[in-house]
């Protein structure tokens, strides 16, 4: 696939335009200490495991104050930080070192790219507003709802950005770009920010690959939770490729409930709920994952739902009403508590269709290049289009990364925010039928919905 992000260097080269790869794995992602550098990072640290849980190396890293970098920047952001999980401790700790150099590049707006304009004046050189996510009239009409309506008339900044479906450039809005920018103009609050489509790597098409495949994940996350879908299990028990997850599970106090919630779009995408009996915080948890090959969406759960659980173990402050939540732990928290279990009643319930992970479609196998190219073209025959505008800093760059926003507007949004869902968006009308499945309540009928408990 081309991808043209302005004329930067090819794919997957590094500073000295030799491929990263040549490196190998962890002999790139070594580099991510230099290119942070002592005045931005602060160590990654172990995190012990939770008594019962499987054994799996959680490491946090932290952004320290890249104001000194940013002198622009009046404050640190809040959640400069990163994750990393694995059988390898060391590996581990790396990809929490990049998760961090990914909320780093993806938090700080860059004004040299930004152009003030109306959709009316960019026309169809920018992204239509129509086929944005828009809350449902009831949303807005909340005193204390943020968002707006999309306006084609209202000024807003804008970015360039790449059309992985079309092949061409086309203005996206600031809002669906970087996290920390502020709201400067009324027609700018038609979106929360979040990290959604957001990834590094140092191959520039498995950043991309990521960054689609989390855009997928997380509209299946909402469309399974706000539709209630009714999806099938998948039967892991004999899955020979997961010996080694299926070992480390075994003996301890958690359960993992997989289904299949591969949607329209036909890639593999799992769901799943960690149940754990044990614990009153989390009692369930909610995981999903999306991406080429189902196994190691499987794999990439349990992975996950280790540093998760250690998360959310951790004193957060959380409103009484949910209808103040805004935040990624908010929801996870609250629906965690054993006393919400009934409300996993619509996926926890037998009998249900199962599956094996064999039934979920699979990818082609190919370079992260040719996997990308079929993932767009998957989302194109949902008459949905992949967008990218790249967020690579100087620091970044110099050590070989590529760090990429991937926008598909078509899609359904994960929001925190419990008061703006997004609950006028067609996807959520549309795709339960596409994919041939149960799901209740109408949106927005439910007088006192359950909050999402994603994290």
């Amino acid at each position: 696939m081309d991808v043209d992000l302005g004329g930067r260097r090819s794919p997957g080269d590094d500073a000295d335009g030799q491929p990263a790869e040549e490196e190998g794995g962890l002999g790139a992602m070594r580099r991510l200490e230099e290119a942070m550098g002592p005045a931005v990072r602060k160590g990654g640290h172990r995190l012990p495991p939770l008594p019962g849980d499987p054994d799996y190396a959680v490491f946090v890293s932290t952004i320290g104050d890249p104001t000194v970098l940013w002198e622009d920047m009046p404050s640190r952001p809040d959640g400069l930080d990163g994750a990393g999980d694995g059988t390898d401790p060391e590996q581990a700790r790396l990809i929490s070192l990049a998760e961090a150099l990914e909320s780093y590049t993806n938090s700080f707006c860059r004004p040299e790219l930004v152009r003030w304009a109306t959709a009316q004046e960019l026309g169809d050189e920018a992204v239509d507003l129509d086929v944005l996510p828009r809350c449902s009239p009831t949303e807005p009409a909340d005193e204390a709802a943020w968002l707006v309506q999309p306006d084609k008339s209202l000024p807003q900044r804008w970015v360039r950005g790449w059309s992985l479906t079309r092949e061409r450039p086309v203005w996206v809005p600031v809002s669906y770009v970087w996290l920390s920018t502020r709201h400067e103009a009324i027609g700018e609050r038609i979106g929360h920010p979040i990290s959604t489509g957001c990834a590094i790597h140092f191959d520039l098409h498995q950043a991309l690959l990521n960054g689609a495949c989390e855009a997928i994940e997380r509209d299946a996350i909402s469309l399974v939770w706000l539709r209630r879908l009714e999806l099938p299990e998948i039967d892991v028990s004999g899955e020979p490729a997961l010996r080694e997850e299926q070992r480390r599970v075994r003996d301890g106090f958690v359960d993992y409930r997989f289904y299949d919630a591969t949607s329209d779009i036909g890639v593999p995408t799992v769901y799943a709920v960690v149940l754990s009996d044990h614990d009153d915080r989390p009692g369930q948890l909610v995981m999903c994952a999306t991406g080429p090959d189902p196994v190691e969406v499987v794999r990439k759960i349990y992975r996950e739902a280790a540093s998760s659980r250690v998360a959310l173990q951790a004193p957060h402050a959380v409103p009484d009403d949910p209808k103040n939540f805004t935040s990624v732990l908010h929801g996870a928290i609250h629906m965690g508590d054993p006393g919400e279990r009934e409300a996993f009643d619509f996926l926890l319930r037998r009998p249900r269709p199962t599956r094996r992970l064999a039934d979920l479609p699979t990818a082609p196998p190919g370079s992260s290049a040719e996997q990308l190219s079929w993932i767009v073209e998957r989302l194109a025959a949902a008459d949905a289009e992949a967008i990218t505008v790249e967020l690579t800093t100087d620091e970044a760059r110099a050590y070989g990364y590529r760090s990429v926003r991937v926008i598909v507007p078509q899609l359904m949004p994960l929001s925190f925010a419990h008061r703006n869902r997004h609950l006028d968006h067609p996807r959520l009308h549309r795709a339960p039928a596409a994919m041939g499945l149960v799901s209740h309540p109408e949106p927005g009928l439910d007088p006192d919905p359950d909050p999402q408990p994603f994290a």
